[in-house]
């Protein structure tokens, strides 16, 4: 099936209607908006806070900075890129996280994401005054790296630091140079921590049509219109199961920092903030929604509505 009208999306225009916590949804087919849905409050130009969706970018701004040879392989230790990670007084498995394990959340660090903590969620005045974010970081009980899919939001800032510190730029200036510039993404927003590095576990602000070139991005094996941004290879590696992954998103394994269905792969944030792609179908839809834990169904919204109708 082709999406070719409206009338194609008259029952998901119909529950998105009736469900208000849905913010925003945008269907792409074959690299052609298809469907838009926005709530009476919301713009196509507002901003959208994706949330945890931000680590799925990081792991595409990873992906180009190793394209572009600023970025060590994937087995390379941390503690090389970070030398402050050597300091005494850190456990010694610490040493032994590869950006493999920050891409896979297999640090080993003990992190419960049930529990909202608010250093996770912006600037904190704990570390302005008693210890640094870093040291926070490291300083957690630590199992064997590479043992166990642990989701640590946390440890996403030291993916941030390392493409910091091999590329000379912020995270957000490195992916608005390498990332959102290419694909016309022209406005967006992303905090600091309390010493001005860029947030890598959330904190990314996005127009959903923008939300949807990141996916189509990845449906494209890192190309865009002829540019090859991040190696086809990565992105296939990116896109396969390296764990059957864990809470928050239980029923789904994991990648290299996005969420894998067995007919889709998914960036996924707190309030049921998502992209989806769906390769073989060439669909790629993005959905905001209100900051809370009230269920929306947005997944199954786009498997009935979306996968089920093509």
């Amino acid at each position: 099936m082709n999406f070719a009208n409206e009338s194609d999306f008259a029952a998901l225009r119909r529950a998105l209607t009736g469900q208000s916590g849905v913010r925003s949804f945008v269907v792409a087919h074959d690299d052609r908006i298809v469907f838009e849905h926005y709530r009476h409050d919301v713009a196509p130009d507002s901003l959208q806070d994706i949330n945890s969706v931000t680590k799925t970018v990081v792991g595409l701004a990873a992906g180009a900075a190793l394209r572009e040879g600023v970025l060590p392989d994937l087995d390379t230790p941390v503690s090389r890129v970070l030398p402050q990670m050597r300091e005494h007084g850190f456990d010694r498995r610490v040493q032994r996280i590869t950006l493999r394990h920050l891409l896979t959340m297999t640090s080993g660090f003990e992190w419960d994401p049930s529990v909202v903590d608010e250093c996770v969620l912006g600037p904190c005045e704990r570390f302005d005054r008693d210890e640094s974010r870093l040291r926070f970081i490291l300083s957690r009980p630590i199992a064997p790296p590479g043992m166990r899919f642990q989701y640590d939001s946390h440890a996403m800032q030291l993916l941030s630091l390392v493409i910091e510190s091999a590329t000379g730029r912020t995270l957000e200036c490195y992916a608005r140079d390498t990332l959102f510039t290419p694909l016309g993404i022209t406005a967006s927003e992303w905090i600091v921590d309390e010493d001005g590095h860029t947030f890598g576990g959330r904190g990314l602000m996005l127009r959903t049509r923008d939300m949807i070139k990141l996916g189509q991005l990845m449906m494209h094996r890192g190309a865009w219109r002829g540019a090859q941004l991040i190696d086809a290879a990565f992105i296939d590696e990116a896109t396969s199961v390296h764990s059957d992954g864990g809470p928050p998103m239980a029923d789904a394994q994991y990648g290299y920092l996005c969420w894998i269905d067995p007919r889709y792969v998914f960036a996924a944030g707190y309030g049921e903030q998502f992209i989806f792609v769906a390769r073989r179908e060439e669909i790629v839809a993005a959905a905001t929604c209100e900051n809370d834990d009230t269920p929306k169904g947005v997944r199954d919204l786009f498997a009935q509505h979306v996968l089920d109708a093509f």
